[in-house]
């Protein structure tokens, strides 16, 4: 379908691409008199920048050492990040599949199908690593043998995670955030000492929790026991939102409520869940917007979920209700389900909204909540190829710059100490 919004949109960044390259073009290729003066003011030039999508940014970085240097600027990375991320065309966003390749959200809200020729085939630095967790286009990955690593496929940068404690990758949740406080990416690694087990009643062993922690701006870990004792998380993706990694919690006596890490000083908090329509409910975490959410469907044969969104990180409230096919019920509650969802709403498009329940991508109607239709990618959920399970924002966020930034502070404080 023809959208003239997304046509001018596009319009509007070849022009300043364009626009760009003209004026690379100019400098070095016209002949200028001593007299020529060429003035584009700085102003003008960071805001073309700065609305420039990631990776075509990442071409102007060679073109003059000024221009890198700003590009490359913390200020200026951080700008860029907020404008992709809050772009209501979406034009920065993508989802991830589960064999690490990538497509572009816009054409989702118009399509049925996205043939294997419209993914982004992505270059993971391990091809063996499985997906941990994404936030400012920095992604963690990590694999059986432990090896784990926070990359930005965008500007293919990565950075390995060295010296880890962990033993293990068996019997352990998962988690990675954003520390804004001090400009640092934390995964978390806790471990389940002794096979523990959870039923459809809750009832859960006692095992010995381990939770390791790694800085990215310090390149360091951090080992805490006693924590979590009593508790088992659901998850075993935590969801990253407002500066807390959020996983499901059940303790021994069936009770459950989210338990919390905030990343900027490392303490943990609980969350009572919202009273649903009946006790026994089955429910995921999510994120909608900028707030965390909860999609809770009361049975096996429901044929709708409610939405429920912690506004402003104050209080509960049921967003709206969603009806989907009778036929999908069942993949609510399919073992292959990934641990988190996502809404995006469309500003462009009647207030229609993608629902990504992995494995499935779903399109409802903005104003009936209901379901228009699913969005099949070639090789998903119905041969065992690529399941989607992350929304994902384009960003230039080196993880080498953080980790070099940090590296400088520690030597400057350590020679002031000497």
């Amino acid at each position: 379908m023809f959208s003239f919004l997304s046509f001018r949109d596009w319009i509007y960044q070849t022009i300043l691409f364009k626009f760009l390259l003209l004026w690379y073009h100019f400098i070095f290729t016209t002949p200028i008199s001593t007299t020529t003066e060429i003035i584009i003011p700085n102003e003008i030039l960071t805001e073309i920048l700065l609305r420039l999508p990631a990776e075509s940014l990442m071409r102007f970085t060679s073109v003059l050492k000024s221009w890198n240097q700003q590009i490359s600027s913390p200020h200026f990375v951080n700008t860029h990040l907020k404008i992709a991320a809050n772009d209501k065309k979406f034009r920065n966003h993508g989802i991830i599949f589960e064999n690490l390749q990538f497509c572009r959200l816009p054409p989702l809200f118009n399509k049925r199908q996205v043939t294997d020729e419209e993914l982004i085939h992505m270059d993971p630095p391990n091809l063996s690593a499985f997906f941990v967790g994404s936030v400012n286009g920095l992604i963690c990955l990590c694999n059986h043998e432990l090896e784990t690593y926070i990359w930005n496929p965008t500007i293919s940068k990565s950075k390995k995670i060295h010296d880890s404690p962990l033993r293990s990758s068996s019997n352990t949740k998962f988690g990675f955030g954003y520390d804004e406080s001090h400009d640092d990416y934390k995964a978390l690694f806790i471990n389940y000492s002794s096979l523990c087990y959870y039923d459809s009643m809750c009832n859960v062993s006692n095992p010995k929790i381990v939770v390791y922690i790694y800085s990215l701006r310090t390149d360091s870990w951090t080992t805490v026991h006693g924590q979590l004792q009593g508790n088992f998380l659901t998850n075993t993706l935590g969801k990253y939102i407002n500066g807390k990694i959020n996983w499901i919690s059940c303790n021994r006596l069936g009770i459950g409520k989210i338990i919390s890490f905030n990343t900027a000083d490392e303490t943990w908090g609980t969350l009572e869940l919202p009273t649903f329509r009946q006790d026994n409910c089955n429910y995921q975490l999510g994120v909608v917007g900028n707030d965390l959410s909860l999609i809770n469907t009361s049975n096996f044969m429901d044929t709708s979920s409610d939405v429920w969104i912690f506004k402003n990180c104050e209080f509960w409230t049921k967003l709206f209700t969603i009806e989907y096919h009778p036929n999908l019920s069942h993949f609510m509650w399919a073992p292959h389900l990934s641990d988190a969802f996502s809404i995006q709403f469309h500003e462009s498009n009647n207030g229609d909204f993608l629902l990504l329940l992995p494995p499935l991508i779903m399109i409802f109607d903005g104003s009936t909540r209901r379901l228009k239709h699913n969005v099949y990618v070639e090789g998903s959920v119905d041969d065992g190829g690529c399941d989607a399970i992350e929304i994902y924002v384009e960003s230039i966020v080196n993880p080498l710059t953080i980790f070099d930034q940090g590296r400088r502070i520690q030597n400057h404080l350590a020679e002031n100490s000497a």
